[in-house]
């Protein structure tokens, strides 16, 4: 499986098991937290909160993590850090319908996934997928 379509699987998982977590017991961020996932630095804005614990996908044939958090008026960020990416290029990144972007310095890839704004690019060793379902949150989440 390559790393577009587990990020396309995670989304899916996401959308179907975020009308639940709406009501379980989340924590939202009182103020802008910053992150440190999988080795790579985020800032988690004001009103998220984590959704639920990040997820391995090793068994799906990389190794990385995925994060989610959501608000409370139906806001989401999905970040996905595969940590085996040594070596590839951005190209191998690419997505149907793309546009090249940089963001803080980051050159990548931004599309639209469904009803999310997707930004992926390399940190690194580590390939990264940033999903919103605000474009502007793209850059407060990436630093």
């Amino acid at each position: 499986m390559n790393l577009k379509h587990l990020i396309l699987a995670c989304l899916v998982m996401f959308m179907l098991i975020a009308p639940a977590c709406a009501n379980d017991n989340i924590t939202y961020f009182n103020e802008s937290s910053k992150i440190n996932f999988e080795g790579v630095e985020f800032v988690i804005p004001f009103g998220f909160g984590e959704a639920r614990a990040s997820e391995d996908f090793e068994e799906l044939g990389s190794n990385g993590q995925t994060c989610f958090y959501i608000n409370e008026y139906g806001g989401e960020i999905i970040i996905t850090v595969a940590s085996d990416w040594m070596g590839m290029s951005l190209d191998e990144l690419y997505h149907e319908g793309a546009s090249k972007a940089t963001i803080k310095g980051h050159e990548g890839w931004n599309y639209t996934e469904g009803n999310m704004t997707c930004f992926s690019y390399v940190d690194g060793d580590n390939a990264v997928i940033v999903q919103v379902t605000n474009q502007t949150r793209l850059y407060e989440v990436i630093i």
